[in-house]
């Protein structure tokens, strides 16, 4: 029987964000892990792009951890081989693949971020694609759009709704898991020696509510492809009391 195209949106939701909560924050006895010279690279390309189309930075680095973990997502077959850290890609049990570190999408389940994204910032879906830079700069282009005026100067709780578009995904439910991934990142950090979140406070019950807040939070399973023994993950946001 094939899954219901809601399934496999969960499906693939789970497998982005599989071991998000239990993510080292890298520090191994008390020193800082070095940052490899591509995440070094991108953390400046996240930092321009902020700039030019106003956008929290954090948010950007954020994005690009539940998509992909910095590692540029290139199609079968057109790895650059360039040093950047990229993951070769194709469409597997029918869901379309993502683009590039920002997990660009062109296709009718997510929608055609790629392209759109590409036309704000005036270059060819190929380049945006290709090019790790324009890939974020287009993603940066793409949530000032979503954020309907909103600058980088608001509380990144109030960016919840661009973040959910952002995810392509149809359902809202589901959609709120993704930017609930995101906006928890945020406010506890990430690092290794591969990819760096800034933390930065966020109001997650204005962002959700009191009721979705604790639903969101709860425990759940998360099943990694290709993983033999599925863990449960536990929450990144556990101190909201259970009424």
């Amino acid at each position: 029987m094939k899954k219901s195209v809601k399934a496999r949106l969960l499906l693939a939701l789970c497998a982005a964000l599989a071991g998000a909560a239990a993510a080292p924050l890298a520090f191994a006895d008390g020193k800082p892990v070095e940052l490899t010279v591509a995440a070094k690279q991108y953390k400046q390309y996240f930092r321009e792009a902020s700039n030019e189309f106003n956008v929290p930075v954090e948010l950007l680095q954020s994005i690009a951890y539940a998509e992909t973990r910095w590692h540029p997502h290139v199609p079968k077959g057109k790895l650059k081989k360039n040093g950047e850290p990229e993951v070769e890609v194709e469409s597997h049990e029918g869901m379309p693949i993502s683009y590039g570190i920002m997990g660009l999408r062109d296709d009718n389940h997510f929608g055609h971020s790629l392209r759109e994204g590409a036309g704000l910032i005036r270059v060819t879906p190929e380049q945006a694609a290709s090019d790790t830079r324009s890939n974020i700069r287009a993603a940066a282009a793409l949530l000032a759009h979503y954020g309907a005026r909103k600058n980088k100067g608001f509380p990144i709780e109030d960016w919840e709704a661009a973040v959910a578009r952002y995810s392509g995904i149809p359902q809202p439910e589901i959609a709120r898991i993704y930017s609930y991934e995101v906006l928890s990142a945020i406010r506890q950090g990430r690092r290794s020696s591969m990819f760096e979140i800034d933390q930065k406070h966020v109001e997650m019950e204005k962002a959700y509510g009191k009721e979705r807040l604790r639903k969101l939070s709860a425990r759940r399973i998360t099943v990694e492809t290709g993983t033999p023994d599925p863990k449960i993950s536990a929450p990144d946001f556990v101190d909201t009391p259970n009424k």
